[in-house]
């Protein structure tokens, strides 16, 4: 029992970086919205703040005085950190070399992506964009209004559900060569390098950012032997977006990007527990239905909040139409790459062009209901 509690104590501690990436939003936020204004009262109102919310955190990680000490100094330090990133401004990616190179990069694919689907209407072209680069500008009003009331919008952002699409290919493409650690170590690499590089094509969204990010903790912890935590993922992925952008936490696809995770942390393993299943196919019929629900009962206050609406037919949309997105984003790279080989290239177009109509069919049809 002792030994328990020991480790339940380790790993409590092992989270520190969740409480101070929370002090750094929090003073990030806080001298946004009230303190901008009050100079030096506002860094001392801060610093109660911290001290007071600080309790917490000592309580929570427990230890002697020393400890609480510490950590009470580390909380007001990232605090003030926050509250002076909020100030200066943060990072700028204005006018650099690699970001021009991205936006290059992804007018070269969305003209690719204009001569991969020659028989093609505007709305396949448009979803077949939207799900590659995030280039939404050929969504028409109405295609856009049909996934929003189908509850399908999500798939038109690029979003931590198209990284984890990405990821699952490259872990599937690469899985070839071997376990070997040389192996390993390589295959690590050319994956968080391709996963950088989608989401600089793709813009650099917080949601983007935020998957990667996860997923570049994930890999680096893993090749240094240490535990996957997503909560500690999750909390170093915002400590680095707000530093680059102290702005992104008033931005709704930081809000809902984050919800929807935290959604998923807290309720989709109760939610599965409640069934238990032999067959893969109810497997994934349920882990769908639970995975949704977890995000839309996280991201509903959200939605409501700022869309005013909430899509009846959600848990349908998403046993349909991610399957669906989820092949399309698959079948792309492997189209591209292959579009001038003669019998892969245009049998690969004339596939995914099915699975893109089929996509919007069913959404037209569920957007109806």
């Amino acid at each position: 029992m002792i030994t328990s509690s020991a480790e339940e104590v380790e790993m409590v501690k092992g989270r520190d970086i969740i409480f101070y990436a929370l002090a750094y939003l929090l003073g990030d936020v806080l001298w946004q919205v009230l303190l901008s204004s009050s100079g030096i009262a506002g860094i001392i109102i801060l610093a109660v703040l911290l001290a007071a919310a600080s309790c917490f955190c000592i309580v929570s990680l427990g230890g002697g005085r020393a400890d609480g000490v510490a950590g009470t100094l580390c909380l007001l330090g990232f605090a003030l950190l926050g509250a002076s990133g909020a100030a200066v401004g943060g990072l700028t990616g204005e006018g650099r070399l690699i970001f021009e190179k991205a936006a290059q990069l992804k007018a070269s694919i969305s003209g690719l992506l204009d001569g991969l689907l020659p028989d093609g209407n505007k709305a396949e072209v448009a979803i077949a964009k939207a799900l590659a680069i995030g280039d939404k500008s050929l969504i028409d009003s109405a295609l856009r209004n049909q996934y929003k009331a189908s509850g399908a919008m999500h798939l038109l952002a690029l979003s931590g559900l198209h990284v984890g699409v990405v990821y699952a290919f490259l872990k599937a493409l690469l899985s070839i060569f071997g376990n070997s650690p040389a192996a390993q170590a390589a295959k690590r690499t050319v994956t968080l390098i391709i996963l950088w590089a989608f989401a600089l094509i793709s813009g650099l969204s917080s949601s983007i950012c935020r998957a990667v990010t996860m997923i570049t903790v994930y890999e680096v912890g893993s090749f240094f032997g240490a535990g996957r935590d997503m909560l500690r993922s999750l909390a170093i992925s915002a400590l680095l977006i707000c530093v680059v952008n102290p702005d992104a936490p008033f931005g709704i696809g930081f809000q809902l990007s984050y919800s929807a995770v935290l959604g998923i942390y807290f309720l989709f393993p109760r939610l599965k527990a409640l069934l238990k299943y032999r067959s893969p196919l109810l497997g994934y019929i349920w882990n769908t239905l639970c995975l949704s629900i977890s995000c839309q009962a996280a991201t509903a206050p959200l939605a409501f909040l700022y869309f005013g609406s909430f899509p009846r037919y959600f848990l349908v949309t998403n046993l349909l139409a991610i399957p669906l997105s989820s092949a399309a984003m698959w079948l792309l790279p492997i189209t591209i790459a292959a579009r001038n080989i003669p019998l892969i290239g245009v049998p690969g177009g004339r596939i995914l062009l099915l699975i893109l109509r089929t996509l919007n069919e069913v959404i037209s049809i569920i957007a109806s209901l």
